[in-house]
């Protein structure tokens, strides 16, 4: 039979092993580091809105649809409208006249033509010109 004082010296021994056996493994264990975020408030969870996004994809592909034939018909119709424009350029263009670009440069030259020289007509007869505005 053992004594006492050997029975304790067994169970340090026993203890001091698996002590030095979870030393090894949190070595050889890989370390993670702890996340920093805090956590706030509570998930929630709605069966209705789940449901509505579960049933809803082909609701959701439909607008995307109408989105993309609306744009399409955009970009369509502007494309038309310059062809159109492009056709009346060339056109007026074989027949000699001016194109609009030059029609809408001679009416800006108008126009800051007329804001130097102003001329107010009074219904006594009186006209005023004023220049150098």
């Amino acid at each position: 039979s053992l004594s006492m004082a050997a029975k304790k010296k067994k169970k340090k021994k026993t203890n001091d092993d698996k002590e030095t056996k979870k030393e090894e493994e949190e070595k050889t264990k890989i370390k993670r580091h702890k996340s920093t975020t805090l956590v706030r408030g509570t998930a929630t969870f709605d069966n209705n809105k789940r449901v509505d996004f579960v049933t809803g994809f082909r609701k959701r592909k439909n607008t995307r649809r109408k989105k993309a034939a609306t744009e399409f018909e955009k970009k369509l119709k502007e494309e038309r409208r310059e062809a159109k424009m492009n056709k009346r350029r060339t056109f007026r263009e074989m027949l000699g006249l001016k194109a609009d670009d030059d029609q809408e440069e001679e009416e800006e030259e108008e126009k800051k033509e007329e804001k130097k020289r102003e001329e107010k007509a009074y219904a006594s007869g009186v006209s005023v010109v004023i220049e150098g505005l």
